[in-house]
């Protein structure tokens, strides 16, 4: 499956899924399970093996929208607030079924990467900007079609992967709402 995050198309992320990869254990983690809730400081990184996790914040009035995933092969972490901020996360990272992660200490992943790549948080800064913004964009100029319609391009298999809830939330739409957009395109 193709990346949905583009930075890690962007990113040299070599140093750090070596890290990974040398460092790591594999972890089972069953559907619902969080790497790290809301609130608090993330301490785990990891590469999915199998499975997915879900990015996910609660909304004023207490409900829970999905705001990211990391797929087979990504690696996972909160990234902006955890890793280059070392501030606790505002998202709850939790297996979206169960999955594997082969998984490490972040705050030990993070000592390694910016030892050998000094630039790396100012070069990720940047990119994830710049992905944050054109998802800010594109929740104002592209319809919720079309938004469906990149994400399925974007990630082939994608639709059989998650539920219609997690996809809707995603989107930012009703359940009702995708189910129309998907029956257009079947």
């Amino acid at each position: 499956m193709a990346h949905l995050n583009d930075f890690m198309k962007r990113l040299d992320m070599t140093a750090l899924q070596d890290y990974i990869e040398a460092h790591g254990r594999v972890v089972s983690y069953t559907k619902g399970q969080a790497i790290v809730a809301e609130g608090q400081l993330c301490r785990l990184m990891g590469v999915v093996k199998s499975g997915y996790f879900k990015f996910t914040s609660l909304t004023s009035g207490g409900d829970e929208v999905v705001t990211g995933f990391s797929f087979e092969g990504d690696v996972v972490c909160d990234y902006v607030r955890t890793f280059m901020q070392l501030k606790p996360s505002l998202s709850t990272i939790k297996a979206g079924c169960d999955c594997e992660l082969k998984q490490v200490s972040l705050a030990e992943a993070r000592e390694y990467v910016l030892s050998r790549c000094p630039g790396f948080i100012g070069n990720a800064s940047s990119v994830l900007l710049a992905e944050a913004y054109q998802r800010y964009l594109n929740m104002y100029i592209k319809s919720p079609a079309e938004r469906y319609a990149e994400l399925i391009k974007r990630c082939d298999g994608v639709v059989d992967i998650l539920t219609l809830a997690e996809t809707a939330s995603f989107l930012g739409i009703s359940r009702r709402h995708l189910q129309r957009i998907r029956k257009a395109y079947k």
